[in-house]
């Protein structure tokens, strides 16, 4: 018996199906990875393209659809969308306006404001720490302010400038990344064991600190010997390349110059540029930004003051007891104390006020008892003090009458290149502002005039008389006359509060 009958032999049907079918799997698996490798390459160019928010290191998933606006090959930020997320308050209406005009806004946080408007290419900082005075410094952003529905864009540019912020745009990702101040501090504080760029690696004043901080976005860093505790400057990208050597008591970062203030240990005060050029010498009591732009710094020796300029040359010679208004002067048209109609700059000597201009040259005597008027909130308490009529390009200014013990405070207005423009004869000037117009009021012999109302009128009249244009900044043969027509037709006048 052949025991091989009993095997039965195999189906060559069946081997063949059994074959087909296990190459058809394998066909799927494949195609299935295919799809797959397809689909990741898609969704990761997908990625690539759509556009992403970093904020500090971190991705945002969620922020408003109107934080970002792409146009004219510029991107443009919500000023009312990023201000929350880099620790900033935002409010309509100018910096002490108290408006709600959405073509303006401001924002702030505990050491600045910055105000903004449509259409403008500038913004103003207003120092508002303890140490700071209020004052503004205005600076040029590369487009103008834009408006879009209920929210104010400013350009990626003026961002850096308004925020204190580094961005970039990576355009192969499509990716926007924003570093804060507070971040990059902190930061570069951890990299640089010498840094000296937040409130516990320094002993330098809050305010000044913050001020040294903006200087990382300009590549550059504060730096502090720790056995001497003086401080210098280095280079950000190589920390061992100092430009400031560690040898001065305290040093502060000025914005918009990018240069810095220093103080020696003999506590004198000079400015080195940021190539560690000394520009004004280190021989001055105490030494303080009066304008950017105009590159002039206020210089003081021996409590007598002068000006000099960003390479030390003497404007002003120290002639002077003080420089400046004094803290006391309270009127939202003043941003710089020191200069005023961006030509005029206060002077004090001997208890007397008068004004030079930005070159240094005399514009007005010394001999006013002061500059603006204060309100008699009393009558009103809606009025306020005025030392700035924009409307006329002018300056209030006070001579005092004096009658044995009586004092007797007379009012004028000076045009900004020192013309007395209305003779010292008025009694009070103060403003009121309604429904977000000012108007400026005077008072004289009891009654009281729209002041700018009234000198156009009067300057109507003359040019209709004299068949010749006259200017706003007149002469004094219109400034006698606007004095007798305030003394011949005030009785005439409505009270103009009385609207």
């Amino acid at each position: 018996m052949d025991l091989m009958e009993n095997i039965p032999e195999k189906n060559p049907k069946k081997v063949s199906g059994a074959k087909i079918g296990f190459i058809v799997v394998i066909i799927l698996i494949i195609l299935l990875i295919i799809a797959a490798a397809v689909i990741w390459i898609y969704s990761q160019q997908l990625a690539s393209t759509q556009f992403k928010f970093n904020l500090d290191g971190r991705r945002q998933s969620e922020y408003s659809s109107n934080l970002f606006l792409f146009q004219d090959n510029k991107i443009y930020i919500s000023i009312r969308d990023i201000a929350p997320l880099l620790g900033y308050n935002v409010f309509n209406g100018g910096y002490g306006e108290y408006t709600e005009d959405r073509t303006k806004c401001y924002v702030n946080n505990s050491r600045e404001v910055v105000s903004f408007e449509t259409n403008s290419s500038k913004i103003y900082k207003y120092n508002v720490t303890n140490s700071g005075n209020g004052e503004s410094q205005t600076f040029n952003v590369d487009a103008p302010i834009l408006s879009s529905g209920t929210n104010l864009y400013i350009t990626s540019d003026g961002l850096v400038r308004a925020f204190n912020v580094r961005f970039d745009y990576n355009t192969e990702n499509n990716e926007v990344s924003i570093f804060s101040l507070s971040y990059l501090a902190n930061y570069y504080s951890n990299q640089i064991t010498n840094s000296a760029v937040t409130t516990s690696t320094s002993n330098l004043s809050e305010s000044v600190v913050y001020n040294n901080q903006k200087a990382l976005l300009y590549n550059m860093i504060i730096i502090r010997d720790s056995t001497t505790n003086l401080y210098g400057v280095a280079s950000l990208a190589d920390p061992t390349n100092t430009i400031i050597g560690t040898r001065y008591s305290s040093i502060e970062f000025m914005e918009g110059s990018n240069d810095f203030i220093v103080r020696t240990s003999e506590n004198k005060m000079g400015i080195i540029g940021n190539d560690g050029i000394t520009k004004v010498r280190l021989e001055y009591d105490n030494i303080v930004e009066l304008d950017k732009n105009l590159g002039l710094y206020l210089v003081t020796s021996n409590n007598r003051q002068g000006v000099v300029n960003s390479n030390g040359k003497i404007i002003v010679y120290q002639d002077y007891d003080q420089i400046g208004l004094p803290n006391t002067i309270n009127d939202t048209n003043v941003t710089n104390r020191y200069i005023l109609l961006d030509n005029c700059i206060p002077v004090q000597r001997n208890g007397k006020w008068g004004l030079i201009d930005i070159n240094g040259n005399e514009l007005t005597q010394i001999e006013y008892d002061g500059f603006g008027c204060d309100a008699d909130t009393s009558q009103d308490s809606r009025f306020t003090d005025v030392l700035i009529i924009p409307d006329l390009n002018g300056i209030v200014v006070e001579l005092d009458e004096v009658n044995g013990n009586t004092r007797t405070r007379k009012y004028g207005v000076v045009t900004a290149d020192g013309n007395l423009f209305i003779s010292i004869v008025l009694d009070s000037v103060y403003s009121l502002t309604t429904q977000g117009e000012t108007t400026y009021y005077a008072t004289f012999q009891g009654q009281t005039l729209d002041l700018v109302d009234f000198v156009r009128q009067q300057q109507a009249s003359w040019e209709q008389n004299n068949n010749e244009t006259v200017n706003e900044t007149t002469n004094s043969t219109n400034t006698n006359n606007v004095e007798n027509s305030i003394n011949e037709g005030s009785n005439s006048l409505n009270d103009g509060t009385s609207n």
